[in-house]
């Protein structure tokens, strides 16, 4: 280990020189300088913690704000739309040449998604409220967002996460149903292939919709994605294919998809993310690695194992799926547009409290004193 210490020191060392020969200066290149050829290189910010990153906001050349242009931030209450935060956010990127990627314009999530969406009436007159009048709002939701940022975002996540986890291969069983949006559609988890099928067609009548209302409201530039996770599950895998080419056959304006790239230093399998590129590729639309994360603890099974420290070997795995990542990213690099950090450095990541509270974790490329780590080389060593 001593060993692979001294060469990794090594190997940093005759970069930073090549980097100083290749910019004929005394500043480094930037991480993003170096794929200025193939796609963009992002991290996600939150507000309020972005100003301690000043010092290396510039390695990157996309941000996305985490939390800030999610549906329950920007407008709470119907028709009262508060952009301040994520403007100040946008504002920030622009100063540290960052191009701003939008997250998301629809989601499922609770915790971003208002009640008031699915509600008609007040107090005790309040009820469910339509399917038509819940498409109503998320396509005026859509359209004011979109507008609002016009050229300011080059992408929007227009839905996220829409697809059901179950390991089934019936083509009916495509999205989940423990959401507002799926249960007004008619999915609540006991229906037959048929009614499944129904309401399939109305879940992806709202995601036709809401895409062609951004597209309408944004730059002709603007590209448009679906984000999805858990894209490394062959089953997963699967019915997100079918969703596209379902979407497509009904003429959806979409530009892209968003990869989710959650794994584990011990669970990464570059074939399968090599797979999906190239089969969303196919389809003629392109690809974000929209964020990518390397914990040291296998999701699922570790939440009673606890690391007090970021050893030598939890550094050379990292760094190898990270290389292996964007290895894949780089032969892909007519299909894949950018590549995104969900998050920034080892000080603050959302893995500290998902799935277990309190938990220390070393997912990113730079450490918790923003110093370039094992895995920031081996994405420039090509």
């Amino acid at each position: 280990m001593r060993f692979k210490k001294i060469m990794t020191l090594a190997l940093a060392g005759a970069l930073s020189a090549s980097a100083f020969a290749l910019t004929g200066c005394g500043g480094e290149k930037k991480l993003w300088q170096y794929y200025e050829d193939y796609f963009k290189i992002g991290c996600t910010m939150n507000y309020g913690t972005q100003a301690q990153y000043d010092d290396i906001a510039g390695e990157f050349n996309s941000m996305t704000c985490e939390n800030e242009m999610k549906w329950e931030a920007l407008e709470p209450t119907e028709g009262d739309f508060t952009f301040t935060v994520a403007d100040d956010m946008v504002a920030f990127a622009k100063e540290h040449g960052m191009a701003v990627r939008g997250h998301c314009l629809a989601w499922h999530n609770p915790l971003s998604l208002p009640s008031w969406v699915f509600v008609e009436g007040e107090g005790a007159e309040a009820t469910t409220a339509s399917f038509e009048k819940i498409k109503e709002r998320l396509v005026n939701h859509a359209t004011a967002v979109v507008e609002h940022f016009g050229s300011d975002v080059y992408a929007w996540d227009v839905w996220n996460e829409m697809l059901t986890d179950s390991y089934t291969t019936d083509e009916t069983d495509l999205y989940r149903i423990d959401s507002g949006w799926h249960n007004i559609c008619g999915l609540n988890g006991d229906e037959t292939p048929e009614e499944r099928e129904a309401a399939n067609e109305k879940i992806e009548e709202l995601i036709v919709a809401t895409f062609e209302a951004a597209r309408e409201a944004a730059p002709a530039d603007t590209k448009l994605f679906y984000n999805e996770y858990l894209t490394n599950n062959t089953y997963k895998v699967e019915k997100l294919l079918t969703m596209l080419d379902r979407l497509l056959e009904k003429g959806c304006e979409i530009d892209g998809v968003g990869i989710q790239c959650h794994y584990d230093i011990n669970n990464f399998d570059s074939e399968m993310l090599d797979y999906v590129i190239k089969e969303i590729g196919k389809r003629g639309l392109e690809v974000q690695i929209t964020e990518y994360d390397f914990s040291m603890y296998h999701y699922n099974n570790d939440t009673t194992l606890f690391y007090d420290e970021f050893t030598e070997d939890m550094s050379a795995l990292q760094a190898s799926c990270v290389g292996k990542l964007f290895e894949v990213c780089r032969n892909n690099k007519d299909i894949v547009t950018a590549v995104v950090q969900w998050g920034v450095a080892d000080d603050d990541s959302y893995l500290f409290n998902m799935p277990v509270e309190g938990r220390q974790d070393w997912p990113y490329i730079f450490d918790a004193e923003r110093q370039k780590k094992e895995a920031y080389y081996a994405i420039i060593d090509f």
